[in-house]
């Protein structure tokens, strides 16, 4: 069977939502047909690197108990490879009592060299990465790239490029996530999100309900419960959502078609009494007693961990609330009023006079925005800026060298004695969740730096009340003390209490630098 004879059996709206999934400079729906979509999919699978790339290792196993003709493909076991290729288009689903499939004759002997070379190992490796990264994206509808970067380059014990170059290269990862971008107000500028691809016409509703509801906390999960709902339309690990789930698949109708409305109302934590009014008008049920079922899928979506929250539960929420009041009594107890915590008006001046000519020498000396003047302090653009900054910490060494070197402000010896010690300085993420008198502590996993303000104490720029928050910004050594540059943006993270007892025990722990 070839897939072009079966086009007409293909709605448009479907194959434009694989072709997207698949193809990356993907055309406007209104500018391309059915027939060149498939086109470009197949031109996809008939690389067989490329074919490898968009099956998980449970998809090739089946491919290839298929190919040896080994009858075991049939088993109800296989049903979610079945349905997951078919969506690929690599299969054609015939829904008969022996669940007969066949493989399309375009993309038969691409398939066949793929299971020739395949690395099974590598492919295990990449599944269980998507299991955990996907699986995080399902739970939260949308989230911005670089927390999740982080999040599990510590969770999973694999370098945060590992997990870049995973979600921007890995064909698997991308037909369930994709990538858009976000204004983030907080710092004044725009980063990459990811999105799971079934919640994209929700996230804007997840986005107002997150602002309503979300709280500061990390879904409790294991390794086997991302597994779970990565193969599964809810987590089937936790108990009382297996018990629903089984219940659910004994209603007299076609039970798949109601995964979507509840992984919407669980997704947002909508109030359920009209998802449970949609499923009463189901003419199938009309004389069943639902009142036990509605019990039941209540105690289920209370498991059920929700975008809208950040990523924990009903449940896990009520917890939540029980202990934020003891934490924000733990809170008031730590405050410290910063006094004496920023340099003087002088050396300020001086910093800025520095900082901001060696920012200004980078854009021009690498055209990151020609146009910008940044030389003076004033009615600056932070998004502009950030990027400049950037620039400079990707190769802070050699631009001071050539720097000092043309001296092109003509800076004397003290001056650029004092710009070369910025080699020293660092740019990164870190925890701010308490100050000190003289001083703000700013935590990474493994150092915590004591920092001077620069022209107020830090607590009157982010209120005490506000945290703990991540922020990013440069520590960069000046006449003896750690200052930062100025220019940090706080991340729009929250953290609950649980974490601020972790970050306190840590900084109990560390040691304080107060120079690098």
């Amino acid at each position: 069977m070839k897939i072009f004879e079966e086009i007409n059996n293909y709605k448009k709206e479907y194959v434009f939502d694989i072709y997207t999934r698949i193809i990356e400079d993907f055309k406007d729906y209104e500018k391309i047909t059915k027939k060149q979509m498939i086109k470009k999919i197949y031109e996809v699978y008939q690389n067989p690197k490329d074919l490898i790339d968009i099956c998980t290792f449970r998809e090739l196993k089946f491919l290839k108990l298929y190919l040896e003709k080994d009858k075991e493909y049939l088993n109800d076991k296989y049903e979610w490879e079945r349905e997951i290729l078919s969506q690929k288009l690599l299969i054609d689903l015939q829904y008969t009592p022996h669940n007969e499939i066949e493989i399309y004759e375009e993309a038969y002997e691409s398939i066949k060299n793929a299971i020739e070379i395949v690395n099974w190992q590598e492919v295990k490796r990449k599944t269980e990465l998507n299991e955990t990264l996907v699986s995080f994206c399902k739970i939260q509808g949308a989230f911005l790239e670089e927390p999740i970067i982080e999040i599990f380059s510590k969770l999973l014990q694999k370098d945060s490029d590992t997990i870049r170059d995973h979600i921007d290269n890995n064909r698997v990862f991308k037909f369930y996530v994709c990538k858009d971008q976000e204004y983030i107000e907080s710092i004044d500028r725009y980063m990459d999100i990811l999105i799971f691809n079934d919640y994209y016409y929700i996230k804007d509703a997840l986005a107002d309900q997150r602002a309503k509801q979300g709280v500061g906390q990390f879904p409790k999960l294991e390794k086997e419960d991302y597994k779970s709902l990565f193969y599964n339309p809810f987590n089937l690990n936790n108990k009382k959502i297996k018990k629903f789930y089984d219940a659910l698949n004994k209603l007299p109708f076609f039970t798949t078609s109601a995964y979507k409305p509840i992984q919407e109302y669980a997704q947002l934590n909508l109030d359920r009494k009209s998802l449970k009014e949609a499923i009463e008008t189901v003419p199938a049920l009309k004389d069943i007693d639902l009142t036990d079922f509605f019990k039941l899928m209540d105690e289920a979506m209370d498991e059920m961990n929700s975008g809208a929250l950040n990523g924990i539960t009903p449940n896990e929420l009520k917890e939540f609330n029980k202990t934020k009041k003891e934490a924000e009594i733990n809170k008031s107890q730590r405050f410290i009023k910063q006094v004496n915590a920023r340099l003087n008006p002088k050396d300020v001046k001086l910093f800025y006079k520095l900082y901001f000519a060696l920012l200004d020498y980078t854009n021009k000396k690498y055209k990151v925005h020609p146009e910008y003047d940044i030389k003076k302090y004033q009615g600056i653009d932070h998004n502009k800026t950030y990027q400049i900054c950037q620039k400079l910490w990707e190769s802070i060494n050699t631009i001071i060298d050539d720097f000092c070197k043309e001296n092109p402000y003509r800076f004397n010896k003290v001056e650029r004695n004092l710009i070369k010690e910025f080699k020293s300085g660092i740019r990164n993420r870190f925890i701010l969740f308490k100050y000190e008198k003289e001083y703000t502590p700013l935590m990474t996993d493994e150092k915590t730096y004591m920092i001077k303000g620069l022209t107020d104490n830090i607590d009157n720029i982010i209120p005490y009340e506000n945290l703990p928050v991540m922020i990013e910004t440069s520590i960069i050594p000046f006449k003896g003390y750690l200052i930062y540059d100025g220019l940090f943006g706080t991340m729009p993270i929250n953290f609950g209490p649980n974490f601020t007892t972790m970050a306190s025990n840590q900084y109990d722990k560390q040691i304080k630098y107060y120079h690098m």
